[in-house]
């Protein structure tokens, strides 16, 4: 076999395209699995297992070091804010400081304090190297976007026209099982900003419905709610249909599950509204953990206090036994241009 490679030097050169150029191309595009964070079997996409921490309204005090340090003992490989990382502070200085261990895992979203005034919302944006307050980015199976309801947001504006196109590309991508969306002012707010919610809401809901959102998860009241798999009502909007009524696990569903997490430091707020569509409303310092699990096709909450045990816990589905969302079998899924068919 040598010497006939070596006898004729055309039939060696085409082997070599032929075998090496595809490799190289797979290698380009990070489709080899041992070159790639995740691996593909039975014709889907497997992801390692890993967590992140979401919270928010953090202020600076004590209560803060005690949420920063239980952060740092769950050893998350990403840390996503929902805003307020200041309040009532003539800088961001303290903020700095104190986050400053775990400053390359943040992803933030800006709140209302952080924006107050101009010279801690820039000190903010140039420590977490940010050139937008709205952005999105992939991180594993998951598409995160940091949306702000700081500044326009309404149909029309550049933030809706980024997150609406950011969606739609993102439904279409083979490899995100998850979308969640991080933000400080809630859609559904039992206590503060109760018209920027419903506009939020107005706006938002059904879009974020429509492209496949599994979590939404803000702060701005500061306590820890968390609500059924919720669907958009077209005739009450302030009254959404409840998905799935099950209190902790949850199969394949279109509604999305509304967090409220502004338990970082800040003084609580005391829950004084309770709507039925709510399944956790608690007062306690602590933050979310979430775990990606099952090859990324399971996603498990839990809600840690600093006092150290769990107050929540919640488990949602990308599979149902092997079944995806719309009941397809692994190796029919397909991925469609169209709205609302992340398969």
């Amino acid at each position: 076999m040598f010497q006939i490679y070596l006898q004729n030097k055309n039939y060696f050169s085409n082997i070599y395209t032929v075998i090496l150029i595809p490799f190289c191309s797979l290698l380009l595009l990070n489709q080899i699995p041992i070159f790639s964070n995740y691996s593909q079997q039975n014709n889907y996409i497997t992801f390692p297992e890993y967590n992140f921490i979401a919270v928010g309204d953090w202020d600076c005090n004590e209560e803060t070091k005690r949420t920063i340090q239980n952060i740092i003992a769950m050893d998350p490989e990403l840390i996503i804010t929902t805003g307020d990382h200041v309040k009532n502070a003539k800088s961001a200085r303290c903020w700095i400081e104190m986050s400053q261990p775990i400053k390359e895992k943040f992803r933030i979203a800006v709140g209302n304090h952080d924006v107050e005034f101009a010279n801690i919302y820039k000190q903010i944006m140039d420590y977490h190297q940010l050139g937008n307050p709205y952005y999105s980015h992939d991180f594993g199976n998951i598409h995160f976007i940091s949306m702000s309801t700081e500044h326009p947001f309404e149909p029309g504006s550049r933030q809706y026209w980024f997150i609406k196109s950011d969606l739609e590309k993102t439904s279409n991508d083979p490899k995100i099982d998850w979308i969640i969306v991080h933000q400080h002012k809630p859609l559904f707010s039992t206590k503060q900003d109760k018209i920027v919610a419903e506009e939020l809401r107005d706006i938002y809901q059904l879009l974020f419905q429509q492209y496949g959102v599994d979590l939404v998860i803000s702060s701005h009241n500061q306590y820890y709610e968390r609500t059924y798999p919720l669907l958009y009502n077209y005739e009450s909007g302030k009254e959404p249909i409840i998905a799935d009524h099950s209190q902790s696990e949850y199969l394949p569903t279109d509604g999305i599950v509304f967090l409220t997490v502004g338990t970082a430091g800040d003084e609580l707020d005391p829950v004084i509204e309770h709507p039925m569509f709510y399944v956790v409303q608690e007062s306690e310092f602590g933050f979310l953990n979430i775990m990606i699990e099952n090859g990324g096709k399971t996603l498990v909450g839990e809600f840690r206090t600093n006092d150290g045990y769990v107050l929540d816990y919640f488990k949602l589905n990308t599979l149902k036994n092997p079944l995806n969302k719309q009941g397809i079998i692994p190796e029919q899924i397909h991925y469609s241009k169209e709205i609302h068919t992340r398969k």
